[in-house]
This record gives structure tokens, sequence and C-alpha cells, in this order.
């Protein structure tokens, strides 16, 4: 008989030579230690710190493992599971949440195109009207400038030098609000790009739209 097989056989030989002497009412609590002995008494063995208690009926089934004290480690170690596994539950839920709001909003992938080009349209609009105020900008510099020029080695007064300053400022403003609505373009787009694939995916997958009518149906 090999030892592994041999070892477990004397074990469960004291478990049932334990049980026959208890009590028929009474609880026998069994572990076996690090070193491979088997422990039984009528409470939790002292040897048995540190490894599993099985608690057994007076039949000798098992009512209960009593599992040993984790260490600080162990503790930190299940916190860090418990804590990644709801992060990964809530964010399967959010992912849920988005992928109904996706499939509620467009029936097909042209009307997410035509919600990207209306978005981009308005932002490409304000740029736009940005880009002719600055034109009428630069108009106003080139004035101002050549009114400058009348006062070579003369102190220019100081009402011309606040006109320059304020147009600087303006033509400062503009620019910093091109350079918002390129990056929002910018932002407009990614959120698409991601929002189609997804879309791909969810009906390659079998999804169905889930876009409402004016009459509640779905289409």
């Amino acid at each position: 008989m090999a030892p592994d097989r041999f070892r477990g056989a004397v074990a469960g030989a004291f478990c049932l030579l334990a049980l026959a002497a208890a009590p028929v009412s009474a609880t026998v609590f069994v572990c076996t230690t690090a070193d491979g002995r088997t422990i039984t008494a009528d409470r939790p063995p002292r040897e048995c710190v540190g490894v599993p208690i099985r608690e057994l009926r007076p039949d000798g089934s098992v009512r209960q493992v009593i599992e040993p004290p984790l260490s600080a480690e162990q503790q930190r170690a299940r916190l860090e599971q418990a804590q990644r596994e709801r992060k990964e539950r809530e964010a399967r839920r959010a992912q849920a949440r988005q992928d109904i709001a996706l499939l509620e909003t467009y029936a097909t992938e042209e009307d997410i195109a035509a919600a990207r080009r209306a978005a981009l349209t308005s932002r490409q609009a304000m740029i736009e009207r940005s880009k002719k105020r600055l034109e009428t900008f630069a108009e106003e510099r080139k004035r101002l400038d050549d009114e400058v020029e009348f006062y070579v080695n003369r102190k220019v007064p100081d009402k011309l030098e606040q006109a320059i300053e304020a147009n600087e400022s303006l033509v400062q403003a503009e620019h910093r609000l091109i350079a918002e609505m390129e990056a929002d373009m910018a932002r407009i787009n990614k959120r698409f790009d991601a929002e189609a694939e997804r879309y791909r995916q969810l009906v390659s997958a079998g999804a169905k739209p889930l876009v409402r009518t004016s009459d509640g149906a779905t289409r």
C-alpha cells in the first residue's frame, strides 16, 4: 500500500475509533496537522491551530469546517481580491447600461454617423465665426499700427497703447476658443469612433436596436 493511502486509511480509522468511543450525542472535532498527524477531540484541539478543523456529527458526517484565522497578509490579499471583484462587477454593470443606451439611441450605423456630423458641424461653425472675428481684429490691428507710425521718436498715447493691448487680448481669446473647439472635435470623433465600434460588436453578436418610436414601439 502506498504511504499516502496508508496514512489516509489510518486517519480514517482514528476518526471511526473516536466516533465509536464518543457518546452518541457528542460532537467530534478532527484536524490534520501540518506534520500529517490526525487529531480528534470533543472541542477544537490546540494542536489544530493554523489548519482547518472538521466538526463531525455523531453519525460521522461533517457539520462544518472551521477555517483557521487569516494572517494579516492573507486578510490583505482577500480584501484586495474582493475589491477587484467589486470593481469588475461595477464595470460590467456600467458597460451593460452603456450598451442599452447605445441600442436605444441608434437604429443603424448611419444614425451614429449623422449624430457625429451634427456634433462636429456646430463646433466647426463656431470655429468659422471665430476666424471671421480674427480677420476683423487683424484689420483693426493694421489700422492701429498705422497710427503708431505717426509717433516715431515720440511717446505713443496711452489710449492707443490700450487699444493695441485690447486687440491682442481679443486675438488671444479667439485662438484659445479655436483650440478648445478643435480639441472638442477630437474628443467627439474619438467618442463616436468608440460608439460605432461597440455598436458593430453588439449587432454582430445578435443584439437588436431598441430605438423607440413616438408610439412607444421599437424600430
